[in-house]
């Protein structure tokens, strides 16, 4: 038996466990990719495999400080724009020092928005904006605008669960970092001294850190791909790495091993008999030329049951079990 490699592949290995050529599989191949893409997310999600932990670099630009105009999604292009026209912005605090935004939206030869030019991206919006289209001819338009404050993270990116602390004292780098100096002063040979007094001194510089500072806590939703992180951003240098703890999909495009899961084939093909017996369940007891009897509801019950012992499968034996929070 052939191993999958590929989605087509796996689609055909999941069809043939249903009996195709022998029989024919009443599924639409758009409707065998859909349960595919349904089996995956479900994988992605439980699957101690469809998901692994990483560690997410991402470099700050002024772009991305709080009050700023950082982004502008276009749901809906519109029609009838003319290129160069401005955007009005409200929502900015009568107070903040600096410069209201000023944009202008760039459109194709149809009169769609496709895309903006930021030439200031102002200061002082305290939330997400409201826009206005200065235009004369423009409609339809659907466009959001969100402000700074949060770290943009990539579609395959499931979960955000941490973030290494932000100006942390034990990690500044040069000739005022306590590490030097208590090297410096006190750790005069490694045979000699004990390191000991070493470790216990940095314990208890964590500990300060954590009591009276605390950790920067973060917001993140998957369905908006942003993490905010509630930080004074004013200590953030332009330049500055941050470094996310992130879980990620494990995307069998790319790592083609994942097609042949053991558990994701069998998850896969049942969905698609859910479905073949979905698409048969208006036949029921049809009788056929030959005697032949359609039994689209027994299909249906069939997968329906097998669905559920594979979902309890996934949470007893294929899912990393629950860990405890304390405090």
């Amino acid at each position: 038996m052939a191993v999958p490699t590929s989605r087509k592949e796996f689609s055909e290995f999941c069809l043939r466990k249903l009996g195709k050529p022998v029989i024919e599989i009443n599924v639409d191949p758009d409707q065998v990719d859909d349960r595919i893409d349904e089996a995956l997310r479900y994988y992605y999600d439980y699957h101690f495999d469809g998901a692994e932990k990483i560690y997410y670099k991402w470099q700050y630009t002024q772009q991305y400080h709080p009050g700023v105009i950082s982004e502008i999604e276009i749901y809906n292009g519109g029609t009838g724009y003319a290129n160069g026209e401005t955007i009005t912005f409200t929502g900015r605090d009568p107070s903040a020092k600096g410069n209201t935004a000023n944009v202008t939206i760039i459109t194709d030869n149809k009169g769609t928005i496709t895309g903006f030019n930021f030439i200031d991206r102002g200061t002082g919006y305290s939330n997400e904006p409201t826009i206005t289209i200065n235009t004369t001819s423009g409609s339809n338009a659907v466009i959001h605008a969100y402000n700074g404050g949060y770290v943009p993270l990539p579609d395959n990116v499931t979960g955000a669960v941490n973030i290494f602390e932000i100006g942390q004292a034990l990690n500044t780098n040069n000739l005022f970092n306590i590490r030097y100096q208590i090297a410096l002063n006190d750790l005069y040979t490694l045979t000699s001294v004990s390191m000991v007094p070493y470790y216990m001194a940095l314990q208890h510089i964590q500990f300060l850190e954590q009591f009276l500072v605390g950790r920067q806590p973060l917001r993140y939703n998957r369905n908006k791909n942003k993490m905010y992180v509630d930080v004074d951003w004013n200590i953030i240098n332009n330049g500055d790495y941050l470094i996310i703890e992130a879980y990620q999909i494990v995307n069998p495009d790319i790592y083609k091993k994942a097609w042949s899961e053991f558990w994701l084939q069998k998850y896969a093909t049942c969905l698609i008999k859910q479905q073949w017996g979905t698409n048969l369940k208006k036949f029921g007891n049809m009788q056929m030329p030959g005697g032949l009897v359609f039994n689209g509801q027994q299909i249906f019950n069939e997968a329906t049951d097998e669905r559920k012992q594979l979902e309890q499968e996934m949470v007893y034996t294929w899912s990393l079990p629950v860990t405890d929070m304390i405090g």
